[in-house]
């Protein structure tokens, strides 16, 4: 624990720029080894399909409705498919969460690591340790998503 407390005192930007990165990338690995992703692409497809299909049959409801059923399938499915990596991966990520309020609250009393003065509605005057996760691991998992080609 002194390692990380260490590190966190070193500087809490770099430290949590690293473990967001660290969290994102293991949780893009693991989707990307849990999904189906030739399961998945068949899906993307078949909804691309249909969205097409309803273009054509703009004018025909009962056929609009045969292929909104068919597209409320395919979106059902791929939702199954991606239910089993988020399941997986949600108890050891709140657990990680709780483990990272106990070192930038409790063990190194970090406050915010980006201020930026101006006191704002509901965010305040600068971003926690949360809040900069939360936007490093956005920019982390869009990047690491297109490497990865999920």
């Amino acid at each position: 624990m002194s390692i990380f407390v260490d590190f966190v005192q070193w500087s809490p930007l770099a430290s949590i720029i690293i473990f967001a990165f660290v969290i994102t990338f293991i949780l893009t690995f693991l989707y990307k080894k849990l999904i189906n992703k030739k399961k998945m692409d068949e899906l993307k497809e078949k909804q691309k399909e249909a969205k097409e299909k309803i273009k054509e049959y703009k004018g025909n409801p009962e056929k609009m409705a045969e292929i909104q059923k068919e597209m409320m399938e395919a979106s059902m499915q791929s939702m199954k498919l991606t239910l089993k990596p988020m399941l997986i991966t949600f108890l050891p990520l709140l657990l990680i969460f709780y483990g990272l309020k106990i070192l930038y609250m409790d063990a190194v009393k970090v406050g915010n690591i980006i201020e930026w003065g101006t006191n704002l509605p509901i965010i305040g005057n600068g971003a926690g340790w949360l809040l900069c996760y939360i936007v490093f691991g956005f920019v982390f998992s869009l990047i690491l998503r297109k490497l990865f080609k999920i």
